[in-house]
């Protein structure tokens, strides 16, 4: 996927808009699609300022790294994402850490240095690509907000359960699998690996869930009386 007319048409980023305009209108917005490897990073803080995308497949996390060396994961970009959506619209907020391919990644971006005025046919669609990429954005806000609920519990027990019951919910079910390996799941609840290891053997021991590697299946568990 490395030419405008390899992305695929129907993108929620492309709602609404034709197929057949929509290559001509990407080139109206100096848009290119970059492939990413594994570990290679997208989108450096403080840095690429005049940059915007859509992760058009793979999947992408916002990390963090401490002067000391901790590793921190502050979100998810699962294909379909918004990456610094802000800048689209003029805003230029400051990344707070790096966006990095956690596996293979296809990225349309959006060069604002070097925007051009779309052609009067295109704006209508220039416009839905907007509102698109609008929504989208305030989708992952909402995402964010329930995430920092979680982090924000006091215990790496409330932590664990409450992401595992987010999972559940998210999937409709109480059997999923989740996107991050065991030192992940520990940077993205802020926790360390070892307690959050000691914590999932605990709640598989009384009964809560049961999990093998990245699968997960939760239990009702009766309080006695």
């Amino acid at each position: 996927m490395t030419e405008l007319t390899d992305i695929p048409a129907d993108l929620p980023l492309f709602e609404g808009v034709p197929a057949k305009k929509i290559p001509h209108v990407l080139k109206c917005l100096n848009a290119t699609p970059v492939v990413y490897e594994k570990g290679a990073r997208i989108f450096a803080r403080d840095v690429d300022r005049m940059r915007t995308g859509y992760l058009c497949e793979g999947r992408a996390q916002l990390v963090s790294n401490d002067f000391w060396g901790n590793r921190s994961i502050l979100g998810e970009y699962p294909a379909g994402s918004a990456i610094a959506a802000d800048r689209f619209f003029k805003m230029d907020l400051p990344l707070p850490a790096d966006i990095v391919a956690c596996e293979a990644c296809t990225v349309l971006q959006f060069n604002l240095e070097k925007h051009v005025e779309a052609k009067p046919c295109c704006m209508v669609h220039v416009d839905r690509i907007r509102t698109n990429l609008a929504r989208i954005a305030v989708q992952m806000s909402a995402e964010l907000v329930g995430k920092l609920s979680i982090v924000s519990m006091r215990s790496t027990r409330e932590k664990v359960l409450a992401y595992l019951t987010s999972q559940a919910e998210a999937t409709g079910s109480a059997a999923f699998d989740i996107p991050y390996s065991r030192q992940e799941l520990a940077d993205a609840l802020y926790v360390e690996r070892s307690a959050l290891s000691h914590e999932l053997s605990k709640l598989q021991k009384d009964g809560y869930i049961t999990f093998n590697r990245r699968h997960f299946e939760l239990h009702r568990v009766l309080e006695p009386r």
